[in-house]
Formats: C-alpha cells, sequence, structure tokens
C-alpha cells in the first residue's frame, strides 16, 4: 500500500491482548480499526465501542474484505481456524496473528501476504500498559508483508524488531519462566502468608522490587540468593515442614534445580 496512506485494520478477538492493541492502534492519526470480531457478539460490541469507527460482528466470516491488516488474536489453537473462515480478501491485504508460539505459516490459508505481529508483554483488560515501551516482534511472508506490520508497529512502539517462529517460540518459552511462573509462585507465597500468619503479599513487596531491580541491572545468575544456592539442607528441610504436599513438591524441585545450576554456574 502507498506509504502516506491512512491503515484500515480489523482485530480478530476480544481478549487481553486484543482490548490492548486495539485502542492503541485506534488513537494513531493515521489508522482507522474498522471492525472487530469476537464470537460472543457482546464482547465485539463491548471493545468495539471504545474505539472510533469500528463496528461489532461475530461471524469472521463477515468481516470487512476490503481492511488493509487483519490482526488475529486469540487461542492458538483456533488461529488456523479463523484465518481459514476469513473472507476473500482485497489481494493486498495483510494477515497477521499476535501469538508468540504459533507459525506464521498457520495464515496461509487466508493470503500469501501473512505474518506475525507480537507483542512480548503480559495483558490484561483492566491494567493499562505503556504500548510504546512494548516489544513488538515482526514476521512477514512477503516484503509487502513486512513493511506494513513494521510500519504500523512503529506507530505504537518504540522497539521493534525481526524475529522468525523458531526466534520467537524461545522468546515465548523464556517469557513463560520469567512471567507466568513467576507470577503463580507469588501467588503460592500469597496463599502461604494467609494460611499460615493471617498476612498478605504486601509484605513481600519491597523483597520483589529488589529482586526485580537487581534481574534488570546484572545477570540474574550473579545475585541468587536463598538457603538452595548456600546448599542449606536444614533451613530446606524445615519449610518443607511447614508445606502441603503439592507446594512441598514445587518446593524441592526448584531447590534441587537451583543447586544443581549453581554447581555447575561455579565451574564457569
Amino acid at each position: 500500500m502507498e506509504s502516506g496512506k491512512r491503515v484500515k485494520v480489523v482485530i480478530i478477538g476480544s481478549g487481553n491482548v486484543a482490548s490492548s492493541l486495539a485502542p492503541a492502534l485506534d488513537a494513531l492519526p493515521d489508522v482507522d480499526v474498522v471492525a472487530v470480531c469476537s464470537p460472543t457478539h457482546g464482547h465485539a460490541v463491548g471493545l468495539a465501542r471504545k474505539l472510533k469507527v469500528a463496528r461489532a460482528v461475530s461471524d469472521v466470516g463477515s468481516v470487512p474484505a476490503d481492511a488493509d491488516l487483519y490482526l488475529i488474536s486469540v487461542k492458538d489453537a483456533a488461529v488456523a481456524e479463523v484465518a481459514a473462515s476469513l473472507p476473500e480478501l482485497q489481494s493486498e491485504a495483510v494477515v497477521a496473528h499476535t501469538s508468540g508460539s504459533v507459525d506464521a505459516r498457520a495464515l496461509s490459508v487466508s493470503t500469501g501476504h501473512f505474518g506475525v505481529f507480537y507483542p512480548l508483554q503480559t495483558f490484561s483488560k483492566d491494567v493499562a500498559v505503556n504500548i510504546r515501551e512494548v516489544p513488538m516482534f515482526i514476521e512477514g511472508a512477503t516484503l509487502h508483508a513486512s513493511d506494513l506490520l513494521k510500519r504500523v508497529a512503529r506507530m505504537i512502539s518504540d522497539n521493534v524488531y525481526d524475529a522468525d517462529s523458531t526466534l520467537r517460540s524461545k522468546m515465548h518459552t523464556a517469557a513463560v519462566f520469567a512471567c507466568n511462573f513467576v507470577n503463580h509462585l507469588w501467588a503460592m507465597a500469597d496463599d502461604i502468608l494467609h494460611s499460615e500468619a493471617g498476612l498478605d503479599l504486601s509484605v513481600l513487596h519491597p523483597l520483589i522490587r529488589e529482586t526485580m531491580r537487581k534481574a534488570q541491572l546484572v545477570p540474574p545468575a550473579s545475585v541468587q540468593t536463598g538457603p538452595a544456592v548456600r546448599g542449606d539442607e536444614s533451613v530446606m528441610s524445615k519449610h518443607l515442614q511447614m508445606l502441603k504436599p503439592d507446594e512441598a513438591e514445587i518446593y524441592e524441585l526448584l531447590s534441587r534445580h537451583i543447586m544443581d545450576y549453581y554447581k555447575e554456574y561455579e565451574r564457569h
């Protein structure tokens, strides 16, 4: 498409990622989000109402066929099915998904101009995110797809990179460790504080902030602390006795991994 032309976007999905990307794109002076599609019509209506001109659609086959960019932001298992259900699109239309783990070729049934528009961030509908700071990883099957995806990504983010499906999958795996697993461990810590001490996670907030601060300044392996890295079996044994069986299993697995990891780390 022409360099200065406004970009017409269709958002397919109404979950956490779509609910963050749609308003960010719609706020741009050179972008119009013209439709939001979700099988749950009320969800599509709710998101469309937050945008300037977007209409709500509940059937993928009924989305406008003349848009420039179609962003599929649905569960990974549904990406290929959604792509196959799109109507016949205008010849220059680009179809991209926002997943970190789905191969771009899952979209090849919809158009030759397909790709990936992957924001590496955790999103929640009711929590605002500074999109300008979010790394955007782009893959395009054609030069046209790559150029359009990068153009749009640069409108909302200061951090835009190329990443093929293999690299993106590795980043997504690392992100699960850095975000999803860590968040679940915080939830477990909160449960332990509630049940054992009548407290909540707020008492650990200074500890969490300092841990996060150090992780952003130096390699995390260089500042690991705790009984496992010290090999303090006595303290670990006391902790295990206080935990429920499932909690103890996770505690022991992580502790053993830390001990083995740092034996190897110290050799190097």
